[in-house]
């Protein structure tokens, strides 16, 4: 799954001149919704071929840019799952969507470019750099070295 997910984001950030998560999304013509969201950062919707990105109107830029990148990970790489339905109805585990999203997100942001300058730092060093999770800021930091 990395080569898919570093491909299809660098493809992204090369077609849209920008990692910009917000920008891509609006160029896509997905339909980002601010709202309150009670427990949850997010979600992605698709309703009668509409694109539909919901953020939780608490979260910080950082924070909403990371969240839409994850969702917008999702309707490219799991477009036809329903995960409410997955987590709500079957006894599936979705954990897995949820870190190959996550992973099209980190690589999405941040480019082989950017990282360069961290690449003698430790991985809890990235995290708290980026303000990112640790086991996301050693799975960047992996795949950059690969």
């Amino acid at each position: 799954m990395y080569i898919e997910t570093k491909k299809l984001a660098d493809k992204l950030a090369r077609n849209h001149g920008t990692r910009d998560p917000i920008r891509i999304s609006d160029d896509l013509g997905y339909i980002l919704i601010n709202t309150p969201l009670s427990g949850i950062r997010g979600y992605y919707q698709y309703v009668r071929r509409c694109s539909i990105i919901y953020l939780d109107t608490e979260l910080s830029d950082e924070e909403r840019s990371f969240v839409c990148a994850h969702e917008l990970g999702h309707s490219l790489l799991h477009k036809n799952l329903n995960r409410i339905f997955m987590d709500t109805r079957t006894h599936m585990v979705t954990s897995r969507y949820e870190i190959e999203a996550d992973h099209f997100a980190v690589e999405l942001i941040y480019s082989d470019d950017d990282l360069c300058e961290y690449t003698d730092c430790t991985f809890d060093t990235v995290a708290r750099s980026l303000g990112i999770s640790y086991s996301l800021a050693e799975y960047r930091m992996r795949s950059l070295r690969q």
